[in-house]
C-alpha cells in the first residue's frame, strides 16, 4: 500500500460543526484502506502478460471484488478513448465534441450497463439451464477482470486496422470469459460454459449494436455501427 505522510496532508482539513476539525489524512487513509490500487494494477498486469492463473485466483479471493471492478472500468474507458480517437482521426478533426459525448461518456456508460447484462444472463443461464449454483461475486470477479482486457481496444485508433483490432480484442475477451466461468464453476464443462457465455454475449452485442445504430451512442468495436 502507498504510505501517506501525515505532515503532507495534515494541512488539508475541513470544519464540521462548531470548530471541530477533521484532518484530511483520516479520509485519505480510509479511502486507501477501502481500495488497493496496487492490487488492481498488479492483477491487470498479470492478465495482460498472459498469466491465466490470475483468473481463478480472483474468483477465490473476496477482497478482489473492488480491484476487479476497477479493472473493468479502466478497460471500458480505455476502449472508449481509442474509439473516440479513431473517430477524430477518421474525420480529420471535424468531429470532436459530439463523439466525446456519445463515445467517451455515454458509450462508456452503455458499455458498463451492457456488461452487467452479459454477466447477469451468464449467471442466470448457469443456474437455470445447467442447474449450476455459483456464488455471483465469485463469477463477477473473474468476468470483470477479463473485461479489463478491453484496454487493448485503445489501439483501434490505428486507422484502417481499427475494426480488425476491435474484433480481435473482442473475440479474445469472449474466450477469456469462458475461462472465467470455468474458474468460478469448475464443475461446469466446456459446453455449458460456452453456451452460458454465449447467451450473455449475444444480448450484450445486440444491445450495443442497436444502441449505436439507433442513437449514435457506442464505444469500442461498436463505434463502427454508428450511422
Amino acid at each position: 500500500m502507498i504510505q501517506i505522510r501525515s505532515h503532507s496532508v495534515g494541512v488539508l482539513s475541513k470544519t464540521a460543526g462548531r470548530g471541530a476539525w477533521f484532518p484530511a489524512s483520516r479520509h485519505l487513509s480510509a479511502l486507501e484502506a477501502a481500495f488497493d490500487w496496487r492490487r488492481a494494477l498488479a492483477l491487470q498486469r498479470r492478465l495482460l502478460s498472459g498469466e491465466l492463473g490470475v483468473i481463478g485466483e480472483v474468483s477465490r479471493t473476496e477482497s478482489d471484488t473492488r480491484p476487479t471492478l476497477a479493472i473493468l472500468v479502466l478497460g471500458v474507458l480505455t476502449a472508449s478513448l481509442g474509439a473516440w480517437l479513431w473517430v477524430v482521426i477518421d474525420t480529420r478533426g471535424a468531429a470532436v465534441a459530439d463523439p466525446a459525448l456519445n463515445v467517451l461518456l455515454l458509450g462508456s456508460i452503455a458499455s458498463l450497463g451492457a456488461w452487467a447484462l452479459w454477466f447477469g444472463l451468464t449467471w442466470h443461464a448457469l443456474k437455470s439451464i445447467f442447474l449450476v449454483e455459483v456464488e455471483w461475486r465469485s463469477l463477477m470477479r473473474p468476468m470483470a477482470l477479463v473485461g479489463g482486457f478491453a484496454v487493448w481496444q485503445f489501439f483501434m485508433l490505428a486507422g484502417p486496422a481499427s475494426f480488425a483490432v476491435g474484433l480481435i480484442v473482442s473475440v479474445a475477451g469472449l474466450l477469456l470469459t469462458v475461462l472465467a466461468v470455468r474458474a468460478a464453476a469448475p464443475e461446469v464443462d466446456d459446453r455449458a460454459a460456452i453456451i452460458s457465455v454465449g447467451v450473455g454475449f449475444g444480448a450484450y452485442a445486440l444491445a450495443l449494436s442497436l444502441l449505436a445504430a439507433l442513437t449514435g451512442v457506442g464505444a469500442g468495436l461498436f463505434v463502427h455501427a454508428i450511422g
